[in-house]
């Protein structure tokens, strides 16, 4: 096989973009397309010469389909993916992998079983300024790491929630701010520090009355470590800010926002510093995600991870970001939600 063939479903927001970005992949080919929205399909598959279809089964038993794309509301992914698994369909799935670790842990399960591959979309690692931070951290370049903050200031509005009945819906959302646009940074965070082993946090409902999740969030966390950290994270804040890592160390220090390098300092300076703090750090426009998102969706970061996984596929190997990676932020932000539920400190 020299070229993998991939089916969406879901042709909502999302799935367009999955769908721009498989087409720039030489290694990928979109061959079909589902929606219980038959129209939504039918043009979506209309726009890449690929065949649409009301029933996703329908579409997992074509054999040509060797990846399947999960763009469906998040609480509704454990059920598509284990069907996709038995059908032997490698799959790669939007970010958060599922609403808990619990559903995860079902999927996992069944890719396991099926001896299939999963991989989890956080397009925000494929960016030039995280790839350039998770480097130096291989490298050892920030010494003992003592601090790392991920702040997610966004605003959503109205009519960005009432583009989907599921949008901040504990069932189908799983949760808010931080569950459904904070993962990104939450994501990076849990990447670079390692393993959160504590979290003390506070949420609230402070600027969407019709939401039965949070817009307002924030969260100290310790690491194992030893180093600790802050998230804080809202969709209540207009008009919308980059969102921003920070990692802090005993030998240097990284900011990195919406994917650039943003400050970049170390003490064993050295010549390629210089030139990533004059622009090398820098990207092409990926989307900033800070304001409403429906009219500044972008596909590069898709198309990175895209390409990585069908390569995985065609080489044998594991993607970048498989399912236990994904499931890591998930967990943390469930430890967030019950620490906030609780009014105390809880162990991860």
């Amino acid at each position: 096989m020299t070229e993998v063939g991939f089916g969406i479903i879901g042709c909502g927001n999302i799935g367009p973009i999955h769908a721009m970005a498989i087409a720039e992949v030489d290694q990928a080919r979109l061959v079909a397309v589902s929606d219980v929205v038959e129209e939504n399909a039918r043009k979506l598959a209309g726009k890449y010469g690929a065949t649409p279809y009301g029933n996703y089964e329908e579409m997992l038993a074509r054999d040509d389909v060797n990846v399947v794309c999960l763009c469906v509301p998040s609480g509704l992914r454990a059920e598509i993916a284990e069907k996709c698994a038995a059908a032997g369909k490698h799959i790669l799935s939007e970010k958060p992998l599922e609403i808990s670790t619990e559903r995860i842990d079902r999927i996992l399960a069944a890719v396991d079983r099926a001896g299939v591959r999963l991989g989890c979309v956080f397009q925000s690692r494929f960016a030039n300024g995280p790839q350039l931070v998770r480097q130096a951290l291989d490298e050892g370049r920030f010494g003992r790491v003592v601090l790392g903050d991920a702040y997610i200031k966004w605003y959503r509005s109205p009519a960005y929630y009432a583009s989907g009945a599921w949008r901040g819906t504990r069932r189908l959302d799983g949760g808010g701010a931080l569950m459904n646009q904070g993962i990104h940074m939450i994501d990076l965070l849990v990447w670079f520090l390692g393993r959160p082993v504590s979290v003390f946090a506070k949420t609230s409902l402070v600027g969407h009355e019709e939401l039965e999740v949070e817009d307002l969030a924030c969260a100290i966390i310790t690491f194992e470590s030893g180093a600790m950290g802050v998230i804080e994270g809202s969709t209540a804040a207009w008009p919308g800010h980059p969102a921003r890592v920070e990692v802090y160390g005993t030998e240097g220090s990284a900011v990195i926002e919406t994917g650039e390098v943003r400050s970049w300092q170390f003490r064993d300076d050295r010549p390629d510093d210089e030139e990533i703090r004059r622009g090398l750090g820098r990207e092409a426009d990926l989307g900033s995600g800070a304001g409403d998102p429906l009219s500044d969706l972008k596909h590069e970061g898709h198309r990175r991870q895209i390409e990585d996984f069908a390569c995985a596929i065609l080489e044998g190997r594991e993607p970048a970001i498989d399912g236990r990676e994904g499931r890591r932020s998930v967990e943390l932000i469930e430890a967030i939600y019950r620490s906030a539920e609780a009014g105390r400190p809880v162990d991860i």
